[in-house]
């Protein structure tokens, strides 16, 4: 008899835990893209060049392009233009310098797509710096801050307007695993990658009553001419942490974003590494699933354990005196 009561409380408990922990909002899949305006920036080379190459070769879909180098987005649209030429805008545009800049590109990319508002904006663009604290300039501060992150806070101004017209959108910040977990040689760039986690969950509660979801996308080390060309000069101590995770394909990130964007999902991760520095790092952000939730919760424990392992095993490599004793010489 108490036996019975007592799986009653508990099947009770269980069903008003899962009403009381549902989640908010539930983002209709977009299962077709097909003629759905996207602007990507940063989309001349790297990861943004191949979301565009996917979403224009499979999904079919409107993409336009915003990016610095001219030169760049000329090689681009060469490589990509084919069969694509009406489907396919580039614009060189600085995202981190004039709001009024972008308003106008966003305006003509509209325009030049039949007057098509902005379905999807993938905020990808994103200057590297790996050097340490002490080795970073000011200037190579206010530049990290302008393009990383007020370049996605201008980009996404200038779309919303359009993404209301449309009575829907999605915005996906493309950020990094060095916008989860602190790494040496990365003060200034992790930390412009970390607030656009705070930015991301404070505009998603602002804009889910206007069907619009946000997305933030958490690639590892990514195989690009830009990370490699980096690599080269970064510190010996940020290249061998790196060293003990995988580099993968700009292809697959670019893929996994897609799915996630299309999904509505508010967090794009790779890898078992991104999985537990996602556990890690949910805190106070959104859910778009319950099986998210018990993952998250089930998983957090063993995480917190994995990653300070991992952790210690950083701070290892940093305090070698062997590599203190190199830079000296």
């Amino acid at each position: 008899m108490w036996i019975i009561i007592f799986a009653a409380i508990v099947i009770f408990i269980f069903f008003v835990l899962l009403y009381l922990l549902r989640p908010v909002y539930r983002p209709e899949c977009l299962l077709t893209l097909r003629d759905v305006h996207v602007v990507i920036t940063g989309g001349s080379s790297g990861i943004g060049k191949e979301l565009a190459r996917q979403l224009l070769n499979e999904h079919q879909a409107r993409v336009t392009i915003l990016a610095r180098n001219q030169q760049r987005l000329d090689e681009c649209r060469q490589d990509l233009a084919l069969g694509n030429n009406e489907r396919l805008l580039c614009l060189s545009v600085d995202v981190g310098q004039s709001y009024a800049d972008i308003e106008k590109a966003i305006q003509q990319a509209c325009q030049y797509h039949g007057n098509r508002p902005v379905s999807i904006l993938i905020n990808n663009a994103g200057i590297f710096y790996a050097r340490t604290f002490e080795e970073t300039t000011t200037d190579d501060f206010e530049k990290m801050v302008r393009i990383n992150y007020l370049g996605v806070v201008f980009c996404t101004k200038a779309c919303l307007a359009s993404m209301r017209q449309h009575g829907s959108g999605r915005i996906v910040l493309v950020s990094s695993q060095a916008g989860q977990i602190g790494v040496y040689g990365y003060t200034s760039y992790c930390s412009t990658k970390f607030a656009l986690k705070g930015l991301a969950e404070s505009l998603q509660m602002e804009l889910v009553r206007d069907n619009i979801y946000v997305t933030v996308a958490y690639p590892p080390d990514t195989d690009t001419p830009g990370f490699a060309e980096e690599k080269k000069t970064m510190p010996i101590e940020t290249r061998l942490i790196n060293d003990t995770s995988g580099v993968v394909s700009a292809a697959d990130v670019a893929k996994k974003i897609i799915i996630s964007t299309q999904k509505g999902s508010f967090s794009c991760w790779f890898g078992i590494n991104g999985f537990l520095l996602e556990c890690l790092t949910s805190g106070a952000q959104p859910i778009t699933s319950i099986l998210e939730l018990i993952s998250q919760c089930l998983t957090i424990g063993l995480a917190r354990i994995i990653i300070v392992g991992l952790l210690n095993t950083f701070y290892s490599v940093v305090t070698r005196k062997s590599l203190k004793n190199n830079k000296t010489k």
